[in-house]
């Protein structure tokens, strides 16, 4: 019997890649499981000694706000007394933002040098750091000399449902981009740099396309009323809106910036388990580089050169194909969460 059940999660909030990397996953254990694993997710701190001489691990995410400095400190004075060990996951490269989201936090200066600095002296008081890719554990071992283990992100299919493709689209293919329109500004269109924004005008223009995307982004204004807007929508909600569009394709622009080297390749594992072919973005040591080059688009392509990559994609055979590669890497890969090779290495990374 597992004499220390209890797992103790505190998200930096209940909106962002929290629910992706921890909260979800821990989800599994809600249900009855041999490891007699029961998770609490909480912005609460608990300094119950008995609850926590019962806990194996307490995880923190995104600890350098105050607030969450202050909770690692008081749980770093319990540990050893308890016996817990104190986690912390790492999902973006906090020190280094995108041009963007440094512009949205220009009231506070110097904010990519505060967050460094507070990783710095917040990160040692922690028993194991894990973050979500190869190259921000580089960055990590590089910028702040911390060791850090790599968890893979993964998809929930209990969320998202069974979508098994078993023919190609037929009539306009429904063409979905769901990421963030925070990723793309009047000013800056970030993410869509290149021949994205040409591309989708052109192809929404001309009706050889049905777009959907949540909010109205700038980059398609005057074309009201000829794409789905969809409304913002909770984490919890977003696998079921998502796959309610039932969307042919699933776009995953990113610009060549260190930013977007450090993200995951979570965009490729939702097409996959949508049953969707996904088209994304490639530059070196991005994301998707093990993806098939039929199925990225270099940052420097020509909307022609994205207009033929779109075209191949649309013949039967080569969607077909590309379905059949996301399906095996869905399975291979053991991307979804109820997949008991997933839970195996989540609880080897998060539990040592």
């Amino acid at each position: 019997m597992n004499e220390r059940p209890h797992v103790i999660i505190h998200p930096s909030d209940l909106a962002q890649s929290d629910w992706v990397r921890c909260v979800l996953p821990f989800m599994q254990y809600l249900c009855p499981n041999e490891q007699m694993i029961f998770p609490s997710v909480t912005q609460i701190g608990c300094n119950n000694k008995e609850i926590l001489k019962r806990t194996s691990i307490v995880v923190i995410q995104r600890p350098t706000s105050p607030a969450k400095m202050n909770l690692v400190a008081m749980y770093a004075q319990l540990k050893r007394e308890c016996g817990f060990k104190l986690v912390t996951d790492i999902d973006d490269l906090q020190w280094e933002l995108s041009p963007i989201i440094k512009d949205a936090a220009k009231a506070v200066p110097n904010i990519e040098q505060i967050i460094k600095g507070n990783l710095k002296n917040i990160l040692p008081k922690f028993d194991r750091v894990i973050c979500s890719t190869p190259y921000l554990a580089k960055r990590l071992f590089m910028d702040l000399s911390v060791i850090a283990k790599v968890m893979p992100n993964g998809v929930p299919r209990s969320l998202f449902g069974v979508h098994k493709r078993t023919a190609a689209f037929t009539g306009v293919p429904k063409v979905m981009y769901a990421g963030s329109a925070g990723h793309v500004t009047e000013k800056d269109v970030g993410d869509f740099a290149g021949p994205w924004i040409p591309w989708l005008r052109k192809r929404i223009e001309e009706g050889s396309i049905d777009f959907s995307v949540f909010g109205e982004p700038e980059f398609l204004k005057g074309l009201e009323g000829k794409y789905t807007s969809i409304p913002y929508t909770s984490m919890m909600q977003f696998p079921a809106t998502v796959a309610s569009f039932k969307p042919d394709f699933y776009l995953a622009p990113l610009c060549d910036i260190n930013f977007n080297r450090a993200k995951s390749d979570l965009k490729l594992k939702e097409a996959a388990v949508l049953g969707a072919v996904f088209l994304g973005s490639d530059f070196a040591d991005g994301p998707y580089g093990y993806a098939p080059k039929d199925q990225l688009v270099p940052v420097d392509a020509s909307v022609e050169e994205l207009d033929a990559k779109f075209n191949a994609l649309c013949q039967p055979e080569n969607y077909m194909a590309a379905i059949a590669w996301q399906n095996n890497s869905l399975e291979e890969g053991h991307w979804l969460h109820e997949d008991p090779e997933f839970q195996k290495m989540f609880r080897s990374v998060y539990f040592g």
